[in-house]
Formats: structure tokens, sequence, C-alpha cells
């Protein structure tokens, strides 16, 4: 578990907020510990927590599941809600799509997603990574531990990432795609304010999947900011490390969690 202090900030009103953040699948907190630093000094209680079968060995990871990464997520918002005046969930790609099943299930004050999935692939239209994702159920019991290329050293440079590089664990592959059609079917159950903020060239989760959240979620406020990343090295996807938008997430999760804790103080609800 990382776990970041809030500063002494003037002015605060309406409260103390606290701000669950949630990585990606396979991934690590380190994506996710730049916005933690400053929602930290903005004045807010910061989880950042590492998700069950990560930050070990890919075999660790394949032995998971969605289920247990969600009931992990969730607990740990039930244990931040008690602490504060009001919880708000940030989630990166899978740690999104984890916000998104918090806000099924329980009630934040509020949601951003950052490049989260409801779906990685269509078959009718065709939208996919990997022309081998449908076959993930099949191709598991063959090889449950698929290799993958490394990131190349120049990806590392545009946007740092920390996690399980070289090889992807296809039972925990599918057990994510599984955990995905739910929380797409359940969409209509989440109602706080949602920020969706999405790459409209993310090359790893197409930015339908921004419009099909805000289409289908029953949230009175609700909000997409779409952003284009110029440069060809990376999948336009790490939007908290990326050098071109990391400073535009940072100040979007500033404003959307005071805005929340601001119009929560006022006794109404959030518009983000």
């Amino acid at each position: 578990m990382h776990s970041v202090a809030p500063s002494e900030v003037d002015g605060k009103t309406g409260g103390r907020a606290g701000c669950l953040l949630l990585h990606g699948f396979g991934s690590s907190p380190f994506e996710m510990e730049p916005l933690a630093e400053v929602l930290a000094g903005a004045g807010h209680e910061v989880r950042n927590p590492l998700l069950p079968g990560h930050g070990t060995s890919v075999a660790d990871w394949n032995a998971t599941t969605f289920e247990q990464w969600a009931d992990f997520a969730q607990a740990r918002f039930e244990e931040l809600e008690r602490e504060v005046d009001c919880a708000v969930v940030v989630g990166m790609s899978m740690g999104g799509s984890l916000g998104l099943r918090i806000a099924e299930r329980c009630s934040p004050a509020g949601l951003m997603t950052l490049a989260a999935p409801v779906f990685v692939y269509t078959l009718l239209p065709p939208r996919m990574k990997d022309w081998r994702l449908p076959l993930v159920p099949l191709l598991r019991r063959v090889r449950p531990i698929w290799p993958v290329r490394p990131r190349p050293a120049e990806h590392e440079a545009v946007a740092p990432w920390r996690g399980y590089d070289g090889a992807v664990g296809l039972d925990a592959l599918h057990s994510f795609l599984c955990g995905l059609k739910a929380v797409r079917r359940d969409l209509g159950r989440v109602r706080c304010p949602i920020l969706a903020v999405h790459a409209d060239n993310d090359r790893t989760t197409s930015p339908e999947n921004a419009w099909e959240i805000l289409r289908r979620v029953s949230s009175e406020h609700r909000r997409m900011a779409l952003v284009h990343i110029r440069e060809t090295v990376t999948g336009h996807h790490m939007l908290t490390t990326h050098r071109e938008t990391r400073e535009l997430v940072h100040n979007l999760a500033v404003e959307f969690v005071d805005e929340v804790l601001r119009t929560r103080g006022q006794g109404g609800p959030a518009t983000p």
C-alpha cells in the first residue's frame, strides 16, 4: 500500500477529500505516483495501493482474477470512505474499470477514469490492439504465460511505466476481459459525478470506450476530456506519465476533486 499524507493548504472548505488511485492491468502504483503527489499537495488524503498479483511475479499475476482486484479495490475504497468527508476514485486504464465497478456497487463522491476500457476489442466493427485477443480463451489453455515484445527504450523516455514487461498472463487477461463485460453491463448503476479522460488516438483502448461509458452511466453530471498525443513512439495510452498529458491530467484531477469537495460541502451534487 502506497499512502501519501495531505499537506496543509490554506482556504480549503467543505471538509476533507480522500482519493483512491488505482493502477492498470499488469502495472504498478508507479504510474499513479506523480498524480498522488499532486493531489496530496492540494490537501487531499491519497491512497495508491498495489493490486493483488502485481509487483511480484507473472505467475502470481496470472493466478489472480478481476473479481479479486475489484474486491480489493472496493475494500480500500470503503476504508478510505470511513476516514474522510468524501471519497473520490481515480483510475488509470484497468484502474478506471475497477473504479466503475466500485461506483456500480458503492457511492463514491466522484469518479475520474483515465483511458479506461469497458471493452478491449470489438469484432464488428473490428477494433483491437492485437488480432489474437479474441483467441485468448483458447490460447491460455495452450500457453498460460505468453511472451510479448518488451517496451522499447524510447517508450520509457516518453511515457515511463513499471510492471510486467515481456510476458502477459493469459488467465489474468481472460479474467479481465470477462470482468469488463460485467462492468459494461452494469454501467447504468453508476450515479456519481464522472469525468472520463481519453486520448482520441489511443491505440491500446479505443476512445470509443469513453463515449460508451458516458452514454450508459446514470450520472446527472458527466463530462469527457479528449486529448490528442502527437508523438509516434507509444500507444498514446499512459496519460498519467506521458510527457504530453501528465500535467493536464494533474490539473484536471485537482479541479475535479476540489469541485466535488466544494459542492458536497454546499450540500448539493458535484458538477465536474
